[in-house]
């Protein structure tokens, strides 16, 4: 591995850009949830500070879907784009969407490079990535949502979040029936659910269906990386897993079901909650009689039932 440049850099010229992935494998400390939305410290990776949840939007009955569905209608749908050229990085098995991402993939990967933060220890792979970490750890910065109370830390999270939440913005996939949130959920889907697309790890017989999902596997299981709690012994494997045990273990934040007594420690709870219990929803296998409740049993089932 290529040691580590160390660049400096004026982060307040850098403009953002965010991208928002899922990711359900089974090797990873936890995955399909809100806790699973592994948050990032890098490009991809920059799920740290992002407070928006990004779920599948599974659509059960299509004439209750509220707001826009973009898909066909819309040129500008990721469902319509042309298929777009790959960029695969001539030292390992990475493909990129463009080239500006090829050249941060081999700067992060195989030249070592990071800029670090000059308030922390914090070391990031992008220079965007140091904006937003400074942004959202020492400067408070914070964008509120005028039509509710969140609060989101880059204002593509803030954006994310009233597309899905306040205009019910999806997109839809045209192979199945998955809708995303956001138009990299359904890139990424696509890619693995439609493409086989994989990311390998080079430690052991793991691969992950993102390049994020692969970066955390090598994190918890091969580097050990932790994030202690300030509050309790607790040490997560993620820091978005650290700021979910904060909320329901020390803040006491509860998400209430409105048809029962049940009460969920976070959204993704919530929701799995009432697919399953009030709305049937069920995943089942194509390889015998199972049917999971989610969609992360689905496919640690199938890990350990049908791995060959």
């Amino acid at each position: 591995m290529a040691d580590f440049v160390f660049v400096k850099t004026e982060c307040e010229t850098v403009d953002v850009k965010e991208e928002y992935v899922e990711e359900d494998d089974p090797l990873m400390i936890t995955r399909n949830s809100e806790e699973d939305v592994m948050t990032k410290e890098t490009t991809k990776e920059e799920l740290e500070f992002i407070d928006v949840k990004e779920e599948i939007f599974k659509e059960t009955d299509k004439g209750n879907v509220q707001g826009e569905l973009r898909k066909a209608d819309n040129p500008a749908s990721p469902v319509n784009a042309t298929k777009k050229t790959k960029y695969q990085c001539d030292e390992c098995g990475f493909f990129a969407a463009y080239p500006s991402k090829l050249k941060r993939h081999k700067e992060a990967k195989h030249e070592g490079i990071r800029y670090p933060c000059d308030l922390c220890e914090f070391a990031a792979t992008t220079a965007s990535d140091l904006k937003k970490h400074k942004e959202c750890k020492h400067e408070g910065i914070r964008y509120p949502c005028d039509l509710c109370e969140y609060a989101a830390t880059t204002s593509s999270s803030l954006k994310s979040h009233k597309e899905y939440k306040h205009e019910g913005i999806r997109y839809t996939c045209d192979l199945c029936d998955y809708a995303a949130t956001t138009a990299s959920n359904l890139k990424s889907h696509k890619e693995s659910k439609h493409e086989g697309i994989r990311y390998p790890c080079h430690q052991c017989e793991f691969a992950a269906t993102t390049a994020f999902g692969l970066k955390i596997h090598v994190e918890a299981k091969h580097e050990g990386i932790r994030y202690p709690c300030d509050k309790c012994e607790y040490a997560a494997t993620t820091a978005s897993t650290l700021r979910l045990h904060k909320e329901s273990k020390h803040k006491g934040i509860r998400y209430p079901c409105h048809l029962c007594k049940y009460s969920g420690t976070t959204s993704a709870n919530l929701k799995n909650h009432k697919e399953s219990k009030h709305e049937g929803i069920r995943y089942p296998c194509d390889k015998c009689g199972y049917a999971a409740t989610q969609a992360s049993s689905l496919t640690t089932h199938k890990f350990a039932h049908h791995k060959d």
